[in-house]
């Protein structure tokens, strides 16, 4: 490369601070306003370019490797500090990543200078001492008002999504409105801050942007680097969020106060929603709003999040063998957050579309996978290809197309659930219907009785045996036959519905059953409904063995094996097999839960021969095969749709 000419428009600030034993500072173009932080052996480098322009000569001189060379040049071009015969200064120009473009997009509009000037005086006011304690009190005492107003706040919200627009116009105008005080916020403070700092602000861009499909206005003030002190940066970040808050306090206020009819519901549905985005963007230092220029500013952390990238870069090639600097702790551990922050966004966009078209989510899916996944391998891997033996680069390949094959290879699933195991049924005794109770003597058993049925059964019987001979009386006519025929059928009917109500009401206790009074001796003489909370009896019944097990609701599938095998909590080396009863699609949910019951599929063995009643037991149910690709399709699914679909509650 012939001799490279470094801009006469350079300025280097120094931010007065050290990270470990590095200084730290800012290398800026005035002639463009691009700037970006930079440590000593970069400015060395820099110092000797701009000496004979000689990249070798830099190089050795500033003490830096070939491939942190070739990042500080592209650096250098990329914000226009230096030129060069053979220099591709468009192809250096970095541009913002593609899922960045997704989800933030930027249209500059005007300049807002003019306002500025206009409304100075707002300024000077706004970011005084008094105000700030103004502020303060504004927002605690409005605080309170929401405190105390829960429930109307509820009911507002709850009102928005069946409003329509004669709700929505309003709170959509409330809203808008806060954005802009927004904005002007970031606006004044930024002129404010300049002039504090003996300079004047110059032109102060604004315009319209998106974030996760939705607009919001934005103010370009990058400028701030020029401000020294780094509370003045910081408080230009958080002056729309500080104009924000004041206004909605304000709103509270005034609904608590004025009667304001249609506006009331709008104010408090803006200022939850107001509150919410504030917390989840705008305060978020994963994204590059105000939350993240709050952060770098007060941490003297400048460009925190190219610096970031270009230290999740330098892990790779590092463990792949390739020269690149150490990457710092704050660096990394910011990518770690802002990455994660990006797929929570492509999750929230990937929810909305499975809700809208479940074939609209699989292409959001295959965007996600290759904007957050493949794109990034093959932009970290490229640059170092050359510099990477191809040992390594074999076994990387290998390593990756190994995790690939296995995510697709179904291997064996199983679900395992917890239960009991159970040698007697315990039923509760209840009246099916109003009854008195009456206990035995000793408390042996109780029974339910009904006198008026006892009655009615009888007055029953003796008109069906009136019928009855009536109908064996001769020279009867035919019609008159029938209609007695039809009257003995009736109270046949009716007497074996009082039976039947009858044998209901009488518990069925066997010889070898044991009744247990639980509230019995309470009600006793009493009549007692089935309302009553209270069980009047306990009978336990010896039984075959009999398992009982309890899984969630979405985690029931209709393929399930019906072969389990048993293992008892307190024993584990006691194992048996069992099998589902009655299919497992066909069990209801209750509660979330759907309670399969199972059998044992042979005699039990020797261990479980003296198994307790209820005893723990851990059931392991085969599943048909599954690639990990799969079990995360239907993980998804599940979270999406909370029940698979053949599940139905009763």
């Amino acid at each position: 490369m012939r001799s490279i000419r470094v801009s006469s428009a350079v300025v280097i600030t120094d931010l007065g601070v050290s990270d470990g034993h590095k200084a730290r500072y800012v290398v800026t173009n005035e002639a463009t306003g691009r700037h970006f932080s930079a440590d000593a052996r970069a400015l060395r480098f820099l110092e000797s370019l701009r000496t004979d322009g000689s990249v070798q000569n830099a190089i050795q001189r500033s003490d830096v490797s070939p491939p942190h060379a070739a990042r500080l040049i592209e650096t250098f071009a990329r914000n226009g500090l230096i030129a060069g015969a053979e220099l591709d200064v468009a192809a250096a120009v970095a541009k913002q990543p593609l899922e960045g473009k997704l989800i933030s997009l930027r249209f500059d509009l005007a300049n807002a200078a003019r306002l500025a000037r206009r409304l100075s005086w707002v300024g000077r006011m706004m970011f005084s001492v008094p105000m700030v304690l103004v502020w303060g009190a504004l927002v605690l005492l409005a605080l309170a008002v929401f405190l105390n107003n829960s429930a109307q706040v509820t009911a507002s919200l709850t009102q928005l999504p069946r409003g329509g627009p004669a709700s929505w116009v309003p709170a959509a105008m409330l809203f808008v409105g806060l954005k802009a005080v927004h904005e002007l916020g970031h606006i004044l403070a930024y002129r404010i801050m300049c002039l504090r700092e003996g300079f004047d602000p110059g032109p102060i861009r604004v315009g319209m942007m998106t974030f996760a499909a939705t607009p919001f206005p934005y103010t370009d003030v990058t400028s701030a680097w020029r401000i020294s002190s780094r509370w003045r940066r910081a408080a230009i970040g958080a002056a729309g969020i500080y104009f924000e808050t004041m206004s909605v306090a304000v709103l509270v206020l005034a609904w608590a106060a004025l009667d304001l009819g249609a506006l009331e519901s709008a104010i408090l549905q803006v200022a939850v929603f107001s509150g919410a985005l504030t917390l989840l963007f705008n305060l978020n230092p994963a994204v590059k709003l105000d939350g993240y220029y709050i952060l770098t500013d007060l941490l003297r952390q400048p460009n925190l999040a190219g610096r970031a990238s270009q230290a999740a870069r330098a892990v790779v090639w590092r463990a792949l063998g390739a020269e690149a600097a150490q990457p710092g702790a704050l660096e990394l551990a910011y990518w770690l957050i802002s990455y994660a922050y990006r797929w929570t966004i492509f999750a929230g966009v990937f929810w909305i579309a499975y809700r809208f078209d479940p074939r609209l989510s699989v292409l959001i899916a295959a965007a996600a996978a290759t904007l957050l996944m493949i794109r990034p391998i093959f932009g970290t891997m490229k640059p170092i290809l050359t510099k990477v033996t191809p040992m390594r680069i074999g076994a990387t390949a290998l390593v990756f197309g190994l995790l690939i094959v296995l995510a697709f290879v179904p291997f064996r699933a199983r679900l395992v659930v917890d239960g009991q195991a159970f040698v007697y049924r315990t039923e509760f005794l209840r009246p099916s219907e109003p009854a008195r109770v009456a206990v035995l003597d000793g408390g042996t058993g109780v029974i339910f009785a009904q006198p008026e049925i006892l009655v009615d059964r009888a007055s029953l019987v003796t008109r069906f045996e009136i019928v009855s001979n009536m109908a064996r009386t001769r020279g009867l006519a035919a019609a008159e036959l029938a209609a007695l025929e039809g009257d003995r059928a009736s109270l046949q009917n009716r007497i074996a519905e009082l039976d039947a109500r009858i044998a209901r009401l009488s518990p069925n206790v066997s010889a070898d059953a044991a009744l247990a009074l639980l509230s019995g001796e309470h009600f006793n003489g009493q009549w007692v409904s089935t309302a009553t909370e209270d069980a009047v009896a306990a009978v336990t019944i010896p039984t075959e063995p009999f398992l009982e097990l309890r899984i969630r609701q979405e985690r029931l599938e209709a393929d399930m094996s019906e072969d389990i095998q048993i293992r008892l909590t307190d024993r584990p080396e006691c194992t048996f097999r069992a099998r589902a009863e009655g299919g497992w699609s066909n069990f209801v949910a209750r509660d979330g839960m759907v309670t399969v019951e199972a059998a044992p599929q042979a005699a039990l063995p020797q261990c479980a021969q003296a198994i307790r009643n209820g005893a723990a037991i851990v059931a392991r149910v085969p599943l048909p095969p599954r690639s990990i690709a799969e079990r995360l399709r239907i993980e998804v699914r599940r979270m999406l749709q909370e029940r698979l679909p053949f599940e139905e509650e009763a």
